[in-house]
């Protein structure tokens, strides 16, 4: 899949790992690409710096995706790539006490998007033979870690579905790219919304904060690739295999280090 003389839809595009998507398949020669947000106002600010469309939405409304992908439908007929990489973790205190309706929010816009988003892209992407869609998830649906329980259920619960995409459409011409990065200078991690230009600060424990950049970029690679897993972070790759090979250690180390950590 190359992205060049493609139609791109980015939910979560208007900052961090979102609008560096944004920025890069527009650099790499897409035909359009249409820049989503709960904050419309972002979403439109990024789409005019690269030509694009920019549009308000709320992931996790059926509703607000099924119009997304009409605006981007008008806009430039049909739709090559969908990136669903709209997200957030849990509010503090990030522990079980959290009230009913956030942990509603979190499946809602963690999870369920990428169902909405689904169920409104994939019919037109079957028809006409092909599509692409990138899920931005997370090292937590392969590595538990720090992460608080809502995200982490959301993570796992969402690379299954990837999953089940990837081997229920793969034969009708439907790709899938699970981008799971580990810790990326995104709002998450204090970058500010209106600071493109701000350096990363050391991670610390949890290991390389990469830019959002640098991801968008193994991104590209992968999808050139046609590649389901994205490992932005070479080291989750290898925990994960650690983790398959002997469930059990894994959680006993993984315990040592959050121990530490906390």
């Amino acid at each position: 899949m190359k992205v060049a003389g493609k139609s791109i839809v980015v939910t979560g595009g208007a900052s961090g790992i979102g609008r560096a998507l944004a920025e890069r398949f527009a650099a790499d020669g897409a035909r359009g690409v249409v820049v989503a947000d709960i904050n419309a106002e972002w979403a439109r600010k990024v789409a005019d710096r690269i030509g694009g469309v920019g549009v308000g939405c709320d992931v996790a409304n059926p509703d607000s995706m099924a119009a997304l992908v009409t605006i981007a439908q008008r806009a430039f007929g049909t739709i090559d790539v969908f990136c669903s990489n709209a997200g957030f973790t849990d509010p503090a205190p990030g522990d079980l006490s959290q009230p009913v309706d956030a942990w509603h929010r979190i499946v809602d816009v963690n999870l369920m998007a990428h169902v909405w988003a689904a169920r409104a892209v994939l019919p037109a992407m079957v028809a006409q033979g092909e599509g692409y869609l990138v899920q931005t998830i997370s090292s937590a649906a392969l590595i538990t870690g720090p992460s608080g329980p809502g995200y982490t259920l959301t993570k796992h619960g969402a690379l299954g579905f990837a999953e089940w995409l990837a081997l229920n459409y793969g034969e009708q011409g439907i790709r899938v790219s699970c981008l799971c990065p580990n810790a990326v200078y995104t709002g998450m991690f204090g970058r500010p919304l209106d600071d493109e230009s701000a350096a990363p600060p050391d991670g610390g424990a949890l290991g390389q904060l990469l830019m959002p950049e640098d991801v968008a970029g193994c991104v590209i690679e992968a999808m050139d690739a046609e590649r389901f897993l994205i490992l932005p972070h070479p080291r989750v790759g290898d925990s994960f295999r650690r983790k398959a090979t002997d469930y059990d250690a894994w959680l006993d180390r993984a315990r040592g280090r959050l121990r530490a950590m906390r």
